[in-house]
């Protein structure tokens, strides 16, 4: 009986040891840091701690413009079986990543975070509540519940959110491996880019549109029109401050403004409309991303000069894509007066930040909000949050999108504007100018017509894939300008075309046996074009002066050019001052004979348009 009494009480002791040790080890796991921020000391302030019920990302993970609100993750938000489970492949995900896989951005945890969020969601309405209960007809259910879901203008949603739904799943598979009862994989014969219905021609198309030329051309007027009204308000806007630091009542500073024609309201609306103009120059002229622009600090644009004196206008800022890093984007003058402008807006504003950080350093040298905000302190695009007490922040992505949206508006557009539309719609001008479409920036452009690979060679911090982007388009263009030559009722003038006509008969049985998209693919490459002006050019050597040079109308006898319908308008332009000219009676015999000359060659490309009869 004793015997028996002692060994109850050893297991009754075992087991409250093993008790008090769960709680020191589960105290200790609550306890680690997931996320810390390094203060001016070099020491680190946590952030979160696993046991946290909301985890505070750094914004050293996140791109610029993106609020602190934005980066927390909230464990209220999961149903509770699945709370603990996320929470350890979360710290997984932040310490050590997938494996295989560089350490996930910011965005990409959120992302995940919020998609998985749907799953873990819809797994408890159907009573499961361990992971490794999920077999692969729940996991397809799953995926035909998510393709029924709708957005909030009742449209099916799209196969890019779709993809993010179900590579979510996937990486939970992958984090979950070392938890007790992980999820298996969710589809082992098929894959999330199949399931969203985004693989084959699908996946190839953009979703970006390109901004049409008439809505560009109307807001870059307007943001010009703005820029040109930016030291009158800026000047304004400075009278105001003065007042302010000299304790002027607001009456005081509203009667003054009046006899200006301001108000207050009207002043601040106006300096907006400034910021979304520069935003809206910056952007039609880079190419840059939304993050990139939002990532501009003082003395970010700069100048070089070529052997030839010639002026290369350029920013500098940091792309977060391909991991954060410095980078260089080739602009114009107007992109640096964008940026002056955008500079002096933002003065003021980084004024009182610096006294904001100022104020918190001398509570103490090293306090972490003080080492936020100097994050911001040389940032260009800032914004003022009136209903969080004036909160001083770079810009948001979504705050861009509503000034780009607000901008528009005001000059009487209606297309709904996003910041990657313009750096798509730069691509695509940038691939046109260097096939003589060069539309109204004609200042800037110029420099996309030179040998990529000899101005990216000017700086290894240019922006590469932007360079691709332009190349893919212009082997488009290429592309579908040598399928419009092989139509076999294309009409095509010039010495040059000969060799086209042989093609289409020689291409003939390979355009019945093969894909033809493919065919001209393979061909674009091997064939040089670029614009004269008056004619496409075929040559691969520099030096002629056709089309851009004094004699204009040379391509019409030259080997290399090839005249198709879309410059029919020229040479017909062109033919009528020839006929204007031979009216002119002080050109001298030498004018004379050329401005014959000219004639003779559009009077030989109208006829084969026919455009003019044979007996003219």
């Amino acid at each position: 009986m004793e015997r028996s009494f002692r060994m109850n009480s050893n297991k009754k002791n075992h087991k409250d040891l093993e008790i008090q040790r769960w709680v020191k080890l589960e105290e200790f796991y609550s306890s680690y840091i997931i996320t810390s921020v390094k203060l001016n000391d070099g020491s680190f302030h946590a952030l979160s701690r696993y046991g946290d019920n909301i985890w505070y990302l750094p914004s050293s993970m996140f791109s610029a413009g993106i609020s602190k609100g934005h980066r927390k993750i909230n464990f209220s938000l999961v149903p509770v079986v699945f709370q603990e489970p996320l929470r350890q492949c979360l710290a997984i995900y932040i310490l050590n990543g997938i494996e295989g896989r560089a350490l996930p951005k910011g965005n990409t945890i959120q992302s995940f975070f919020f998609a998985i969020i749907s799953f873990l969601t819809w797994l408890n309405s159907r009573n499961i509540k361990k992971l490794n209960e999920v077999t692969q007809l729940t996991t397809q259910q799953y995926v035909q519940y998510c393709k029924q879901k709708k957005n909030k203008n009742d449209e099916f949603i799209s196969n890019y959110t779709l993809l993010e739904y179900f590579v979510a799943v996937e990486n939970l598979h992958f984090l979950s491996k070392s938890l007790d009862y992980p999820l298996q994989h969710p589809w082992p014969n098929s894959s999330s880019n199949y399931l969203a219905g985004l693989t084959g021609q699908a996946a190839q198309e953009s979703r970006t549109k390109i901004i049409p030329d008439g809505v560009l051309s109307l807001l870059f007027r307007s943001a010009i029109n703005w820029l040109d009204q930016a030291e009158e308000i800026i000047e304004v806007r400075s009278k105001v401050e003065s007042w302010k630091k000299n304790n002027r009542s607001q009456h005081y500073i509203q009667n003054n403004l009046n006899k200006e024609g301001w108000t207050l309201k009207k002043l601040r609306k106006a300096e907006q409309h400034i910021q979304a103009a520069c935003i809206c120059v910056v952007l039609i002229t880079s190419g840059i991303r939304v993050s990139e622009l939002l990532s501009l600090e003082n003395n970010c644009a700069y100048k070089t000069m070529d052997e030839n004196n010639e002026p290369f206008y350029w920013i500098k800022g940091i792309t977060y894509k391909t991991g954060t890093k410095n980078c260089e984007w080739l602009v114009t003058r107007i992109t640096h007066r964008a940026i002056a402008v955008a500079e002096k807006i933002a003065l003021p504003i980084q004024k009182k930040l610096g006294e904001k950080i100022a104020e918190l350093k001398l509570k103490s040298c090293n306090n972490y909000l003080a080492v936020d905000l100097e994050e911001h302190s040389k940032r260009i695009f800032l914004t003022v949050t009136m209903q969080h007490k004036n909160k001083i922040d770079t810009m948001s992505k979504g705050g861009v999108i509503h000034r780009l949206n607000e901008f528009a508006s005001q000059c009487g557009i209606k297309w709904r504007l996003s910041p990657h539309q313009f750096r798509r719609t730069f691509a695509v001008y940038a691939a046109h100018s260097v096939f003589g479409d060069l539309r109204y920036l004609r200042d800037h452009f110029k420099h996309w017509s030179l040998d990529m690979t000899a101005l990216y060679a000017m700086s290894q911090h240019q922006d590469a894939e932007l360079y691709d982007s332009i190349g893919l388009t212009a082997l488009n263009i290429k592309t579908d300008i040598i399928e419009h030559w092989l139509e076999p009722d294309e009409i095509l003038v010039g010495i040059g075309a000969k060799s086209v006509r042989a093609l289409r008969t020689s291409i003939h049985p390979l355009i019945i046996k093969q894909n033809r998209t493919e065919m001209l693919k393979t061909i674009s490459p091997l064939v040089n074009i670029r614009a004269t002006g008056v004619a496409w050019c075929t040559a691969d050597t520099g030096g002629c002066s056709g089309g851009h040079g004094l004699e204009k109308t040379r391509c019409a006898d030259c080997s290399h050019a090839i005249i198709d319908k879309s410059w029919k308008d020229v040479w017909q332009g062109i033919y009528a001052q020839q006929i204007e000219m031979l009216d002119l009676t002080d050109i001298g015999p030498g004018g004379e004979e050329r401005v014959k000359l000219d004639l003779k060659r559009c009077e030989a490309v109208l006829k084969e348009f026919g455009l003019l009869d044979e007996g003219n």
